[in-house]
């Protein structure tokens, strides 16, 4: 008798740890970024725009050290953050409080990638990669995506399918440049 009570008392005690270690939430789901931390959107108001590509323009606010410039094999640290033309945030390096800029690896960045977390890979887009190219260290730029170069094409899995017809606004600032 004491050994069926020994196991029912701990299959029990099992059960009860479980269940109110359990919340209510999903603890498969993952919460939506905090963009209350994100610097208002570049003005590019009196900045003339420079067009580098069919479907991508660029306003550079603050030229960078001529030492290092982008080139597609490097690996470059930067803040970004990519808004919809109508102000909506993407993605951010300041989300959640972020003050340290991300890693961009150049031979991805041209890639639309499939992520399931918040990351910088929800950035990644053609004209993304072609308006990096080119940047120095230290330069300030927004670059302007219209969709056929930005998400237009993305595969209905993808993160971001919700702005296959969005016009993309990305201002990034170069704190580094590794060569690759």
């Amino acid at each position: 008798m004491t050994n069926k009570s020994t196991v029912s008392i701990l299959l029990l005690s099992i059960i009860l740890m479980f269940v109110s270690a359990c919340e209510t939430e999903d603890p498969f789901s993952i919460p939506p970024p905090d963009f209350s931390t994100v610097p208002e959107a570049y003005d590019i108001s009196n900045i003339e725009p420079e067009v580098i590509d069919e479907g991508i323009t660029i306003y550079v606010h603050e030229e960078g050290a001529e030492n290092f410039f982008v080139t597609a094999r490097d690996e470059v640290l930067a803040y970004v953050t990519l808004r919809t033309q109508d102000g909506e945030i993407i993605y951010s390096s300041f989300a959640n409080g972020g003050t340290f800029p991300v890693p961009i690896g150049m031979i991805n960045a041209g890639t639309v990638q499939s992520v399931f977390q918040y990351s910088v890979l929800l950035a990644y887009s053609p004209g993304f990669k072609e308006g990096l190219l080119g940047m120095a260290d230290g330069e300030q730029r927004t670059i302007v995506v219209e969709p056929e170069q930005g998400f237009g094409n993305v595969s209905d899995s993808n993160a971001n399918t919700a702005f296959r017809e969005d016009t993309l606004v990305y201002d990034v600032l170069v704190s580094e440049i590794n060569p690759g």
